[in-house]
């Protein structure tokens, strides 16, 4: 994705005789080689992992390589041999008959090991180390889960985690999926901890054990849990509180404060917003910012007796409005279709209708929203009892039936009382006031959706799936895999960043065709330093070595970086 495979020999006939230019790629891997370096990583794959047979390569190396390939370019692991071979072996930090070494089976038996239990001390003793050399600050810790969806049966994934069918965050609910949990910092959103359950499981389920392992990693047990609504159980809650831990999460629409609060609103009460937060658009600097207000208003505690904050967006509002607009243009075009269809087959009576008009209803939740009348209009028809043309006097009769028709129509009333309840949501904690006021709890929610950029980094730019392996101990251990890269990515990323703050530099020029951004991220970093290589050319003359040659802003990605150009050499 990121490297240009520019490596290799070239050979071209002159008058002098043949000349050779040889090609050494050594791309983003110094970099790369940097942070594992800080990471202790090689020391610490090799403890926890140790080759149990003579092997060129051992666990270490070839995770090394793997990791690579997945910041870089990722691909089917049968694939990885092509993809190293114009890379020159010092950049990866091997020989040449070690680089010779690398294949889809020596990839497969790392991971077997991956998956393995001996793995799981492998990422506490990485989370120690990243936590300690790189001084994160672990008061905040933010929690979230996606699925990884896979094409395939998968019959022989019975043990835990096993593939199997779930509620589908990709919307895909035919096919089967792994959970991937995934535990952040709020210090630049670096991963700590994760875990991979199966398909079925549940997100409220999951708290409590992940909880328990970050109290013994982070060795404190006054951080701040930060995660969705899953979180707002009375088990998981009280499991918190037990210990004497923090939490911030949001409250869910089935429970009866929040029901009680909107339908207070939906009456007619009209609470007192006042001005929380001013956030600016980042996106659209033309558009308004986004409004946060609170209220006083009662509920102010959850029935177990946590703080509750009422607050209210202005893009949300914004965004209700527009997404309850949505599903309800879906369902009205779902019952004009549904009009053109009646009096034929099965829709021939009003039981049918009525059911056929619930199910589209229920599809899209706009009960309340549309109000459904299934009229009908009476048409006569005169039938002859006898047989053969009817003479002037024949005996007859009149036939009516009754065809049915749809009368669909917008509850105003009710889509004004709902429209007053748009873009509120309440949070829940057991922070208390002196300690945590109205918008400092809200900032600390505000920070959830970074961790979503780092499930959208493990689907995007590592392309987890689609999974080119058969055997479902393999695919968990990419998904292992594939959380290093992720948290490598994430360091390198927390670094530029915090180094452009202390610096005072706004921007970078990174982007593509130069254009500056405030927020540089480690692929266009990557990119940057995807062609660096140096030369050696032989001809009649003998060898002449040109070597590499970096341009300002990949020396001063560098000096960002905290590395030297010596580091290039």
């Amino acid at each position: 994705m990121y490297t240009r495979e520019n490596g290799g020999i070239l050979q071209a006939k002159t008058k002098q005789g043949t000349a050779t230019l040889q090609v050494h790629l050594v791309g983003t891997h110094p970099i790369l080689m940097h942070f594992l370096a800080r990471m202790s990583f090689a020391r610490i794959v090799r403890s926890c992992l140790p080759t149990r047979f003579s092997s060129i390569l051992d666990h270490a190396q070839t995770l090394d390589i793997l990791i690579r390939n997945l910041l870089l370019s990722p691909a089917p692991l049968y694939r990885i041999a092509e993809w190293v071979n114009p890379i020159d072996p010092q950049a990866l930090g091997l020989s040449v008959s070690q680089k010779e070494a690398i294949n889809d089976d020596r990839i497969a038996r790392t991971l077997d090991v991956l998956s393995s239990a001996h793995a799981r001390n492998l990422f506490f003793r990485l989370a120690l180390r990243i936590i300690k050399d790189f001084q994160l600050d672990t008061t905040r810790v933010h929690h979230d889960t996606t699925t990884v969806t896979f094409h395939g049966g998968y019959v022989a994934s019975v043990k835990e985690p096993h593939i199997t069918y779930g509620i589908n965050k990709d919307h895909r609910p035919d096919l089967k999926q792994l959970v991937f949990g995934l535990s952040v910092l709020a210090d630049g959103a670096v991963p700590i901890s994760h875990e991979v359950y199966s398909g079925n499981r549940t997100d409220d389920t999951v708290h409590c054990g992940n909880l328990d392992y970050l109290r013994r990693l982070l060795g404190r047990e006054d951080f701040v849990y930060v995660a969705d609504s899953k979180l707002c159980t009375r088990l998981n809650l009280s499991h918190i509180a037990s210990y004497g831990g923090k939490f911030v999460t949001l409250l869910p629409r089935t429970r009866a404060e929040d029901k009680l609060f909107r339908l207070r609103i939906r009456k007619g009460s009209h609470p007192r917003w006042y001005r929380l937060l001013t956030v600016p658009n980042k996106r659209r600097s033309t558009e308004p910012p986004d409004v946060y207000c609170s209220t006083s208003e009662e509920p102010s505690i959850t029935s177990e007796g946590y703080r509750l904050i009422w607050c209210r967006s202005s893009q949300k509002t914004a965004l209700d409005s527009r997404a309850r607009e949505i599903e309800l243009k879906k369902a009205e075009t779902e019952l004009f279709d549904l009009g053109t269809r009646l009096n034929r087959g099965r829709l021939r009576s009003r039981a049918e209708i009525k059911k056929a008009v619930a199910a589209i209803m229920y599809k899209y939740l706009c009960q309340p929203f549309l109000i459904v009348k299934i009229g009908y209009r009476l048409q006569s028809k005169t039938k002859h009892l006898g047989p053969g043309r009817p003479k002037k006097d024949a005996p007859q009769r009149t036939v009516r039936h009754r065809f049915f028709h749809l009368d669909v129509q917008r509850n105003k009333e009710s889509l004004r009382a709902e429209a007053r309840t748009d873009g509120v949501f309440p949070l829940v904690t057991n922070l208390t006031s002196p300690e945590a006021s109205k918008k400092k709890v809200l900032l600390i929610y505000k920070y959830q959706p970074y961790i979503e950029k780092r499930h959208s980094l493990l689907k995007s730019e590592l392309e987890v799936a689609p999974v080119y392996l058969k055997k479902p101990s393999r695919v968990v251990g990419l998904i292992h895999a594939a959380y290093i890269a992720m948290t490598l990515d994430a360091l390198i990323e927390r670094t530029l960043r915090q180094n452009m703050a202390r610096l005072g530099i706004e921007n970078l020029p990174i982007l593509p065709e130069g254009r500056n951004t405030k927020t540089p991220t480690t692929a266009r970093l990557l990119e940057i330093f995807s062609g660096v290589s140096w030369y050696e050319f032989e001809g009649e003359g003998g060898p002449v070595t040109f070597p590499i040659y970096l341009t300002p802003i990949q020396k001063k990605l560098l000096e960002l970086l905290g590395m030297d150009k010596s580091d290039y050499s």
